[in-house]
């Protein structure tokens, strides 16, 4: 029988298989040593596109916030613009109203009173003037309650004077004049009651 020794093989198929282990062992090394460097590549590029994009928005939200407290000045001009035309729409209705007082007056003033004073609050009217006498005083206190206009007439002087040496009644009277939407209730009272 022939006997072979095989040890030296197996030592060096040993020794082969030990090689093979390190260089396996290395290369896994290796491969993890590439792969977290590549992995810290591309979070480093991600992380600076992101710090990029976070700067951008920055600018944007300044150039936002600037706007919008532009907008908000705009909104504030817009109130205070619209308030004064408002304030200018009052005066000028208020002008018209007073035109339309003193026009209703003058056609309810009869020939024998005189008006010496007019002022206007708000709407009550102050008068004071003279008159021929009590009656034409009166007579002029009950058109300006007839009128459509007018209410709430009183009289709160009414005493003798004389003016260029003829005597005359002095007198102050207080009324007030009506709103649009009051002067509307009073016609459609009146239609009302001629219906009836």
């Amino acid at each position: 029988m022939i006997r072979v020794n095989l040890l030296p093989h197996r030592a060096g198929f040993r020794q082969q298989q030990i090689i093979e282990y390190i260089i396996v062992f290395v290369s896994t090394i290796l491969l993890t040593i590439a792969l977290v460097f590549f992995v810290n590549v591309v979070t480093t590029q991600e992380l600076e596109t992101l710090q990029v994009e976070r700067a951008s928005l920055e600018v944007s939200n300044k150039t936002l916030r600037k706007k919008i407290g532009e907008l908000r000045n705009l909104d504030s001009l817009r109130q205070d613009v619209e308030g004064k035309l408002q304030i200018v729409d009052e005066l000028q209705a208020g002008r018209f109203r007073s035109l339309e007082t003193l026009v209703g007056i003058a056609e309810l003033l009869p020939e024998n009173v005189w008006l010496t004073d007019f002022e206007d609050k708000n709407g009550k009217i102050l008068l004071d003037g003279y008159g021929e006498s009590s009656q034409a005083v009166a007579n002029f206190m009950r058109a300006l309650g007839r009128s459509d206009l007018f209410n709430r007439v009183k009289l709160s002087v009414d005493k003798a004077a004389k003016v260029d040496g003829v005597n005359v009644r002095s007198f102050s009277l207080a009324f007030h004049r009506l709103s649009l939407a009051e002067r509307e209730a009073k016609e459609k009272s009146k239609v009302e009651g001629k219906k009836r």
